[in-house]
């Protein structure tokens, strides 16, 4: 379990102080609670981290551990369905560990416990939204990139990204350079095309090959799609458009 408490139910204090009404307060309040655990037998509670410095990495790495590279905007949603959203509230995802950071003071910056979250949202600087939520069909201890959500009678497309350290690895014997001069944060995105009802699902890569092989039941929409946009690039927009392609028939 991780750390939790007192730190947090200061942050929850002055956070509520401002809020517009004792409703609201008590929502926030408890959001904050469930985000958080409780170490048995211990009540102290301390961040993970300076706001400041929280994404501090070394120079000439190449890549980034978190998704963003600065705080976000954004609501986090509990399994409780109770929701933590608020101005003041800055959050940011760990490729990494798939750990979930936010603060509400700027100041410091606390570890989200990751049981215990249902899904968030993220509004980068930019204005560009994404979403996050758990897929027990898949992996349930990680978090994926929503697209287009399944239900009872659409697809749905989803992304899970992983990420890993390489360290430098240059090497040369004064005739031959191998290897990188420079750390190094490689991403991994594998898509997902999840059925109709939930209970299946279908890994899918940038490759006609396997887009054709992705959804047996939807095969004549499927084909339509590629032959409409047979010189599109098969990247994330195409699987998107695929699916609601797909989805509207």
């Amino acid at each position: 379990m991780r750390k939790t408490a007192f730190l947090l139910i200061l942050a929850a204090s002055s956070f509520t102080a401002s809020a517009q009404s004792d409703a609201n307060s008590t929502t926030i309040s408890n959001a904050i609670q469930e985000l958080s655990s409780t170490v048995a037998g211990n009540s102290t509670t301390s961040a993970v981290g300076s706001f400041v410095s929280f994404h501090a990495a070394k120079e000439n790495t190449k890549g980034r551990r978190f998704l963003l590279a600065d705080w976000a905007k954004g609501s986090v949603t509990t399994n409780q369905e109770l929701v933590l959203q608020n101005d003041n509230l800055a959050i940011n995802y760990d490729k990494v560990s798939h750990d979930l950071y936010y603060s509400l003071d700027h100041k410091n910056v606390i570890e989200a416990e990751r049981s215990h979250i249902k899904s968030f949202h993220l509004i980068a600087a930019d204005g560009t939204t994404m979403d996050f939520c758990r897929l027990d069909l898949i992996k349930p201890e990680v978090f994926f990139q929503l697209f287009v959500p399944f239900d009872n009678a659409h697809y749905g497309l989803y992304s899970l990204t992983t990420t890993t350290f390489k360290k430098a690895d240059y090497r040369t014997d004064g005739m031959v350079e191998t290897g990188n001069n420079y750390d190094e944060y490689v991403d991994n995105v594998q898509y997902y095309i999840v059925s109709p009802g939930g209970k299946a699902y279908q890994p899918v890569d940038l490759k006609k090959k396997s887009v054709r092989a992705s959804m047996p039941n939807a095969k004549t929409k499927v084909e339509e799609y590629l032959s409409q946009h047979k010189n599109d690039d098969i990247n994330e927009l195409f699987l998107k458009g695929l699916i609601d392609y797909v989805n509207k028939s």
